[in-house]
């Protein structure tokens, strides 16, 4: 029984991906996700009590597996230059997919009319940035970046990393061959990031740079 109800609930959250993905939120109704699956819609909120719930599950399902896998993956007695790179080309690639820019687009739509928006970020960029900053305090303590707030440190990392590809992809404005090689962007942000935080350097350093 157990792994019936759970194949139920992932045939809702599949059925319900693809209409919030081609309607958006506002237009999809939990009736009509319940006449793709079949069942009562009584059955359908018997698994998720609000069409917004519903909604953040598919969210969260498109980071549960991999997201969390990179944001675990922290050694702080490896190379911190390597560890930068590698996190960085795994969060890029998975954060520019067209399925989570599409999901994304949706939740930016959203997030003024209710409170999605709040409910997602505290659940999973915060989550997220916490781990990061986390990582970061072992690296203050092992010597391999400055003292600092590390969990500002952790939003100035996400930012930079986004900062050549997210906008044009959500924008609609570039294909992804258009842009910068992910590589080469992820190297560009993680040097700025050494530049600011690593040893040796001080607040306001970043503005002697080349």
């Amino acid at each position: 029984m157990r792994v019936k109800c759970e194949n139920r609930r992932q045939a809702i959250l599949d059925v319900a991906e693809e209409l919030f993905r081609d309607k958006g939120f506002e237009l999809t109704s939990m009736s009509e996700i319940t006449a793709r699956v079949g069942g009562s819609k009584a059955t359908l909120y018997s698994y998720f009590t609000s069409k917004e719930e519903l909604f953040l599950e598919v969210m969260h399902r498109f980071a549960e597996a991999d997201i969390k896998r990179i944001f675990s993956e922290f050694d702080p007695t490896v190379d911190i230059s390597k560890t930068l790179q590698e996190f960085g080309e795994k969060f890029l690639t998975f954060i520019s997919a067209p399925k989570i820019i599409a999901a994304q687009r949706v939740l930016f739509a959203e997030s003024g009319r209710t409170d999605i928006g709040k409910r997602f970020f505290d659940r999973g960029p915060c989550d997220g940035s916490a781990k990061l900053a986390a990582y970061f305090e072992q690296c203050i303590v092992l010597g391999k970046l400055r003292s600092a707030d590390t969990l500002v440190a952790a939003t100035h990392l996400i930012a930079l990393l986004k900062a050549e590809i997210m906008d044009p992809l959500l924008f609609g404005a570039r294909e992804m061959t258009e842009l910068p090689a992910i590589s080469e962007a992820v190297s560009r942000a993680a040097d700025i990031f050494l530049r600011a935080y690593g040893v040796g350097t001080s607040p306001g350093s970043a503005e002697t740079l080349p």
